[in-house]
């Protein structure tokens, strides 16, 4: 048994049970784990008596040992005292590290395998419960949520209909438009909790891919000429109109990225672009851009964006509002989709969100070389009209008089309604276009956005009449 003696050191540190055994089943090496397990020596013990009920008593061990090598078995390993334990084994024929050949054994003690497969088991099921009673939660909390938006939303419109002051009706517009953003926030919950417990599903039906594109846009665009923003959209020529995919969903994303452009966009431009970056029979790959000229973002702030209930830092929920899953939800509807999501983004200087999604057309076309999102870069139409827009805005041009006049109307009329959070975004756009004003000017502007955070309702009259004899002095000049 020399030949053991270069192998025992290796063996006596694994964690199974290895021994070897003749013919007759006499225990010719056991390792120390075994030794330890089964209070057995070497030589004074039989594989037999080992595992009782594994080697059948009238049949040669080696014969028996040649019909199993290829499977691996449970059964119990039985101890000097008669006593048990479940373990996996198997068995081959050894040659070479001694004269004859050998029979060998490693058994797999599953005691602690088998409670962690039970412990596994029992986790899962508890998860299967915690996910039900999750979803009859989310199903409860909505339904109640729902109710009393509904109620309110349809009181109001009822208000809305029998009433002539036109500064009641503002403010009943102002409610429901808290009532649409709730139901948002509602919505959101609910694909939340179809995405965590997989039951999101993307339907295949045909529709029309201008009439979607232009849906989303006037569902926007009264929010875009209410900060007075630029709203655009541009398809490019050789996107086809009819496709097959799940047109709510993708409607979905594009809204949200839109209404998220918005809300982080107070001058400038918001605009959708969507080109074709491949095809191959029904198949089509279609690119879409959102690009803003809002408050952008830094590096680090953009690994946060698709994760759940986050957004880049608190003061942005504080100022914005926001659960923070809009984006998370977008994320995975495109994923669902066969696509991907990115962003682009300086702080300061805007975003971009660039997400593609496969769909399908119903006749097969001819295979397109594919475009990348590169290429397409360098030809986007939002960056054209930005650069033909430089130069346009500096103080005292036509286009820079006319947007602080309609901002100054529309900061009147949120101070008249103490709307401050509008007010003061209002305001911003003012200080923004006043930067470049004569001394005098921008202090106008910027001692109205303090006196709008504070909420001094006869001081901001005072600045915004100030702005306003500003404005009509920089008209005339102009004429």
């Amino acid at each position: 048994m020399s030949g053991f003696s270069a192998v025992t050191s290796v063996f006596d540190k694994t964690s199974e049970i290895i021994c070897f055994f003749d013919r007759e089943g006499l225990v010719r090496f056991i390792n120390q784990s075994g030794k330890n397990e089964l209070n057995i020596e070497a030589l004074k013990s039989n594989i037999k008596d080992i595992l009782p009920n594994f080697f059948p008593e009238n049949e040669d061990i080696f014969e028996f040992i040649e019909k199993n090598s290829e499977t691996e078995i449970k059964g119990d390993a039985y101890r000097k005292n008669h006593s048990c334990f479940p373990v996996r084994l198997k068995v081959f024929i050894s040659t070479g590290i001694s004269p004859k050949p050998l029979g060998a054994c490693i058994m797999t003690d599953m005691r602690d395998i088998d409670l962690q497969l039970k412990q596994k088991k029992k986790m899962e099921e508890d998860m299967q419960e915690v996910l039900k009673a999750q979803d009859e939660f989310v199903a409860n909390l909505t339904h109640e949520l729902r109710t009393p938006v509904n109620g309110i939303k349809g009181h109001i419109n009822n208000l809305k209909a029998e009433e002539d002051d036109a500064s009641k009706r503002r403010t009943m517009n102002i409610v429901l438009n808290c009532c649409e953003n709730m139901e948002k926030i509602i919505n959101n919950l609910l694909d939340y909790a179809k995405i965590e417990n997989g039951k999101m599903e993307i339907v295949s039906e045909k529709f029309s891919l201008h009439n979607l594109i232009s849906n989303c846009i006037n569902m926007s665009i009264s929010v875009a000429n209410e900060k007075g923003l630029n709203l655009t959209s541009y398809i490019a020529d050789n996107v086809p109109d009819e496709i097959i995919g799940d047109e709510f969903r993708l409607s979905q994303v594009i809204n949200n990225l839109i209404n998220n452009a918005l809300k982080f966009t107070s001058m400038g431009h918001v605009a959708l672009e969507l080109y074709k970056t491949k095809q191959s029979g029904r198949d089509i790959e279609l690119t879409f851009f959102v690009m803003d000229t809002g408050i952008g973002m830094s590096k680090e702030d953009k690994d946060k964006l698709f994760k759940s209930f986050t957004q880049v830092d608190g003061s942005i929920t504080r100022k914005y509002g926001g659960t923070g899953l809009g984006l998370y939800v977008c994320k995975q509807i495109v994923e669902l989709m066969g696509g991907h999501i990115e962003i682009e983004s300086e702080k300061g200087k805007g975003s971009t969100f660039i997400f593609t999604v496969n769909l399908n057309v119903e006749n097969e076309g001819a295979d397109t070389e594919e475009v990348t999102i590169a290429d397409l870069k360098n030809s986007l139409v939002f960056d054209r009209e930005q650069e033909e827009s430089e130069g346009m805005t500096e103080y005292g041009s036509a286009r820079n008089v006319a947007m602080m006049r309609d901002l100054i109307e529309k900061t009147v009329l949120c101070v008249e309604l103490e709307n401050w959070q509008k007010a003061e975004d209002f305001a911003e756009n003012i200080k923004k276009l006043t930067v470049n004003a004569p001394k005098e000017i921008s202090d106008i502007a910027l001692r109205l956005v303090m006196n709008i955070r504070k909420e001094k309702k006869e001081k901001c009259s005072e600045y915004l009449e100030g702005l306003s004899d500003a404005v009509y002095a920089i008209k005339k000049a102009g004429e």
